[in-house]
């Protein structure tokens, strides 16, 4: 078995597989559209792999996706050095060829590749859809993962906070946002918080669903951003920093009014220590474990904490 970088031909090949997976509720056609349109875009040019495993025919055994994005782990003198974490993405293993661990031999292959090849790189991130134990085979450990589940609302959605963000104001609101005071941390760029974007206008186009008015919103010093899951008729808060209790709720309510009038059915926070005590006091507020998306790290360098100390926004989801 060898360790293939997809190209082209075979990124697409690997898209009819994985319909089955991640297509619905588009059609297959509209699923490859969906699958380009997400490649083309800027973040994914920049960032982007495609993995296979391959026997010694060349025959594809599962399947992979990699994004670089920035992190950050702090020295023994205070000061953060700048690195890379590589999200991985898509894993996936047609039926037939389930049940032989290639999926752990291509997440073994992959990390010593990006630890051959990348000299900033300080871990592997993934977000496991199937629990826990498949991943730990290969160095990965998880973080408790939570939900906040968040009713809409039909008030004004601009009335409690001072401005509604809109597509082009995401660097400028990412760049106001304050960083985790922790030892290692991810942070997204604004490129890759247009991909979150990019995919809400996908679905919207594709599904002939209205958008959100806005992406977000500012109260005082603090920013929320968000995005429309439209397949799952949810408004996903990709980053929230705020400075107080009261802004919290207002730039949750304003979430609650963007996603009532674009007809979806509840907002959804991940979970986070900075903020959990604030959102746990919002009326209709309910908390639930995630069954998805479960944050496992893999140290791809000496010196990073264990996966439940680092902090995970939704927006470093892939």
């Amino acid at each position: 078995m060898h360790l293939v970088v997809a190209d082209e031909a075979q990124k697409t090949e690997r898209d009819r597989h994985t319909y089955a997976a991640w297509g619905s509720p588009l059609t297959v056609e509209q699923f490859l559209q969906r699958e380009q349109r997400l490649r083309a875009h800027p973040w994914s040019r920049d960032t982007l792999r495609t993995w296979l495993l391959c026997d010694g025919s060349g025959r594809v055994l599962t399947s992979c996706e990699t994004f670089r994005t920035p992190s950050y782990l702090r020295g023994p003198d205070g000061q953060y050095t700048r690195g890379d974490s590589f999200v991985i993405a898509s894993v996936f293993t047609e039926p037939p060829l389930r049940g032989h661990g290639h999926a752990t031999r291509l997440m073994d292959l992959v990390a010593t590749e990006l630890e051959r090849t990348q000299p900033g790189a300080q871990a592997a991130v993934l977000y496991s859809d199937v629990g826990a134990r498949i991943y730990r085979r290969s160095g990965y450990q998880e973080a408790p993962a939570w939900d906040w589940h968040l009713p809409v609302g039909q008030g004004d959605a601009g009335q409690q906070v001072d401005s509604l963000l809109e597509d082009a104001d995401v660097p400028a609101a990412l760049a106001r946002m304050r960083r985790p005071d922790v030892p290692f941390y991810l942070w997204p760029e604004a490129a890759q918080v247009d991909w979150h974007l990019e995919r809400e206008r996908i679905y919207a186009e594709l599904l002939r669903r209205p958008r959100p008015k806005a992406c977000g919103a500012v109260v005082n010093a603090s920013t929320a951003l968000w995005a429309m899951m439209a397949r799952y008729g949810e408004l996903v808060v990709l980053m929230l920093d705020a400075r107080s209790e009261e802004d919290a709720a207002a730039l949750l309510e304003a979430a609650g009014a963007q996603a009532h009038k674009a007809g979806l059915a509840r907002v959804v926070l991940w979970e986070e220590a900075g903020t959990m005590p604030w959102v746990a006091r919002l009326p209709e507020a309910r908390r639930e474990a995630r069954e998805g998306s479960l944050p496992m790290v893999r140290p791809l360098r000496e010196g990073l904490p264990a996966a439940a100390d680092i902090p995970f926004a939704r927006a470093l989801w892939a």
